[in-house]
């Protein structure tokens, strides 16, 4: 079987390189000043009266399952076109996570195949 997955760079410009550039030459990776400003500027963006920055996508979904009031067993509706650490982390809360397909051109969740996942569970 053949398979063909596009892969799909990151749009990265010259003003974000020179801004990792900037926060790596400060010594501050995970915390500092420009965490601050992101926190900040990322609440304001949402209207929220709280932001938390975290070092990696894993951590914010471990720390999104952990403050929700999910059952042991309960079903998360995911993508199968997602790193390991999507899944992991709703195993890691001891969730269930249910596998939902991609549409082949956007390599987006098929939306139209997500009703039949859904269990009393979900």
């Amino acid at each position: 079987m053949d398979i063909d997955l596009p892969y799909h760079r990151p749009c990265i410009d010259d003003d974000e390189i020179n801004e990792v550039v900037e926060t790596l030459k400060s010594g501050w990776l995970t915390t500092g000043s420009r965490t601050f400003q992101f926190e900040e500027d990322f609440k304001k963006y949402i209207g929220s009266r709280h932001a938390i920055g975290l070092n990696s996508c894993t951590a914010g979904l471990h720390l999104a399952a952990a403050t929700q009031e999910f059952a042991p067993g309960d079903e998360v509706i995911t993508t199968t076109m997602t790193f390991p650490a999507t899944a992991s982390a709703m195993i890691h809360a001891r969730l269930r996570p249910v596998l939902v397909d991609v549409e082949p051109g956007t390599l987006n969740m098929d939306v139209s195949k997500v009703e039949e996942k859904i269990s009393p569970r979900t």
